[in-house]
């Protein structure tokens, strides 16, 4: 049975104009479409941290580790932040009827200069095993060289892919790919339907940073994790848009669906 990791971007699941606002409903909704698919496929779902986490961690400069004489501060409150809305999705998906197992990076993982390298996920590989719904997330990590980062959910999904190699991820965002331009600005931006070896350095030209808050670096950033992944691992990862109905289930089963596909081999 293959298995898929999941990301549920933030912006799609929290108003971002709303600090800590969960779309409870919009959750709901997508943890519907996996539901049917966990009969075919193994999945563990990462989820971004949207208003939530993203608002302390921009104020407190968590991006760049423990800099400020309030950092330590700042990392508890953004770590709980991320653990309230994670709380929330896990909610949901319990009341949808879904077994899931939470799993959070902070309490296990340790970085170096913002890149995890040392995680026993062995609980993980057992909870998709015995047949559960792993959830996890974007975080606080504990980092050798500069105290503390920000591991953003594709973070998460590189440290990951290393041990547990999925044979695809789908990044759920608010958006239909990868453009030419910020589709957001851009009426006439142009999506960019595969990226591969001969286009990358292309890719990573377009794509610029989010135009919300977003410590992680935006789409740029996605990207590049995203190649790397699919480099290492051998395998295809596709961006999707959340906010049409029924693309993230049309992407697990493997239909045909708007977005860009990623793949380095």
């Amino acid at each position: 049975m293959q298995t898929v990791f999941i990301k549920i971007g933030g912006s799609a699941i929290t108003d971002i104009n709303k600090e800590s606002t969960a779309k409870k409903e919009e959750i709901k909704r997508l943890l519907n479409e996996i539901k049917p698919c966990l009969n075919k496929k193994k999945v563990l779902v990462g989820h971004g941290s949207g208003s939530f986490a993203h608002i302390p961690a921009h104020k407190y400069k968590l991006n760049l580790g423990l800099t400020e004489k309030d950092s330590l501060y700042g990392a508890s409150v953004t770590q709980s932040a991320a653990a309230k809305l994670h709380r929330i999705v896990v909610e949901c998906a319990v009341q949808e009827g879904l077994s899931t197992f939470s799993f959070s990076p902070s309490t296990t993982a340790v970085a170096e200069s913002g890149r995890i390298f040392n995680w026993d996920v062995s609980a993980i590989e057992k909870a998709l095993e015995l047949g559960f719904l792993p959830i996890t997330y974007g975080d606080v990590v504990l980092d050798k060289k500069q105290g503390v980062c920000i591991a953003s959910t594709e973070e998460v999904f590189r440290a990951l892919s290393k041990k547990i190699k999925p044979e695809k991820l789908i990044i759920g965002t608010d958006v239909d790919g990868i453009f030419d331009k910020d589709p957001k600005l851009s009426p006439d931006a142009t999506l960019i339907k595969e990226v591969n070896k001969n286009n990358i350095k292309d890719v990573l030209n377009y794509s610029g940073k989010s135009t919300k808050i977003d410590v992680t670096g935006g789409m740029k950033s996605k990207v590049s994790h995203l190649y790397e992944i699919s480099k290492e691992t051998g395998a295809v990862c596709q961006i999707v848009n959340l906010q049409k109905p029924g693309r993230l289930k049309d992407a697990i089963l493997g239909n045909e669906v708007i977005g860009t596909i990623i793949n380095a081999n």
